[in-house]
């Protein structure tokens, strides 16, 4: 699985599709070894934002019976519901996590100092409370506890934060990383480069704090990134360069099942499994098919309103061609979104509720996932679809950069979510990077759908 206001970030799409790596030839230099210290805010919010990435969550299912560690408890209000996070592979990996549910809200205790007793780790409330389309969502970073070894012996532990948010109603909560491994690297000892010294974020996003690099087709496990902050600006958000009056944009984020380049040299890299350290070994050129995923980028403006809306086809969840034009003479919120994307599910509550609002003035949703594996969506439609959301879903199969992308080339998407709103005449009437409710029933009643307040 893959790489969000907290919520109303945008994703910055990666791929994790895996292909395989190039060997490297024993004539290239010897790998290099770099050593990274783990950082816990590595990836906050706010350098989450600067650099365009989204958050990738991990969902907690709580339950009702209380696990034998907990020693001390505090005066629960409402209904208690207890869960573990692990975080790294030693024998203190476990934090237990205790949720207290009200009537109006919950606390969140998370046992951080790992002593069994959820009264001395805080008062339980959470950091923030904001009404996000109509729901008031909870929101709070705490620390838990990362152990690396094996289960008998401790080598290396640390801080790891996490990301927490929860909204009414859920059976637990959601959480992803803050933390990641940062150091800097030399690299580059070619014609095009004589060696360049690097700044470099290592980031897991299975939220486990265990940096193995999944296998080609292990979707056990998330993607490891590597962040190499090529232009010295502080961000992972790409490095821009121009050619004649066109804008590009080359990633800073590499997957790392993947070769990546940098100044021209191909590399592979492994990380312990602490990530504490970390194996950069030139190779030869991948494929075409790897090497098309880390091509320059051109910077496209979204969509003007007025513009014929690009016509494209994908795929029902069923395998089923599903194209813009079954959508003919309704208002359509086309929807940009992946399961890999954590503001994407976030903001998909809110549009389930303005769907139920708007659908019977004949107007769709089609919330099209992209740049994701048909697995990971499979799995995700399975349990939500018709449950949860009643609007369409569809799958892109064309890859990130293929010339038959409907988000990259047809809609210029430059992260996600992002939405379109298409008129009755099949016209782009507004578009947004992130979700913005307001702004998308401002375009709505434009186009003459009136959105009722709520009672």
């Amino acid at each position: 699985m893959r790489p969000a206001s907290l919520l109303l970030l945008a994703c910055v799409v990666a791929t994790g599709r895996l292909a395989a790596a190039a060997e490297p030839d024993d004539d290239l230099r010897e790998p290099v070894k770099v050593r990274l210290t783990l950082n816990p805010t590595a990836l906050d919010m706010d350098r989450l934002k600067a650099s365009r990435m989204g958050y990738m969550p991990t969902s907690l299912k709580l339950v009702a019976a209380r696990p034998a560690g907990v020693t001390k408890e505090p005066a629960y209000e409402g209904t208690p519901r207890y869960g573990i996070i692990r975080a790294g592979n030693g024998p203190k990996s476990d934090t237990l996590v205790a949720v207290d549910v009200r009537e109006a809200g919950s606390r969140l205790y998370i046992d951080s100092n790992q002593n069994g007793d959820l009264t001395d780790d805080g008062t339980g409330e959470w950091d923030v409370i904001r009404d996000i389309n109509g729901t008031n969502v909870e929101f709070a970073t705490r620390p838990v506890r990362v152990s690396w070894g094996t289960p008998m012996e401790e080598t290396e532990s640390g801080d790891y934060r996490i990301f927490i948010f929860r909204r009414p109603g859920m059976d637990g909560f959601s959480y992803a990383k803050i933390s990641g491994r940062e150091g800097k690297v030399e690299l580059g000892e070619t014609p095009e480069a004589d060696g360049k010294e690097y700044p470099l974020v290592l980031v897991e996003h299975t939220n486990d704090a265990l940096f193995t690099v999944p296998a080609k087709g292990d979707l056990t496990r998330r993607m490891v990134e590597l962040c190499v902050d090529l232009d010295g600006d502080g961000t992972f958000k790409g490095l821009l360069s121009k050619e004649g009056d066109k804008e590009f944009r080359s990633p800073e984020r590499f997957n790392l099942a993947d070769p990546f380049r940098i100044d021209g040299q191909w590399y592979i890299a492994r990380p312990s499994i602490s990530g504490a350290e970390l194996t950069i070994t030139p190779v030869d050129p991948p494929g075409s098919d790897v090497a098309a995923l880390q091509k320059p980028v051109e910077v496209r403006p979204l969509l003007e309103p007025g513009v014929p809306a690009p016509a494209f086809t994908v795929e029902t969840p069923e395998g089923k061609p599903l194209s813009l034009a079954d959508f003919k003479g309704k208002v359509v919120i086309l929807d940009f979104w992946a399961t890999w994307c954590g503001p994407c599910l976030s903001s998909m509550p809110g549009l389930e509720k303005l769907y139920q609002k708007v659908k019977d003035q004949n107007v769709e949703v089609l919330s099209l996932n992209v740049y994701d594996d048909k697995d990971s969506f499979d799995e995700w439609i399975a349990a939500n679809r018709g449950t949860k959301y009643n609007f369409t879903f569809a799958f892109d199969p064309a890859e990130k950069g293929s010339a038959e992308s409907v988000a990259g080339q047809k809609y210029n998407v430059p992260g996600l979510p992002t939405l379109y709103l298409i008129d009755r005449e099949g016209t782009v009437a507004a578009a947004f990077v992130g979700a913005q409710e307001a702004r998308l029933i401002e375009a709505l009643a434009k186009v003459g759908v009136e959105v009722k307040e709520d009672e």
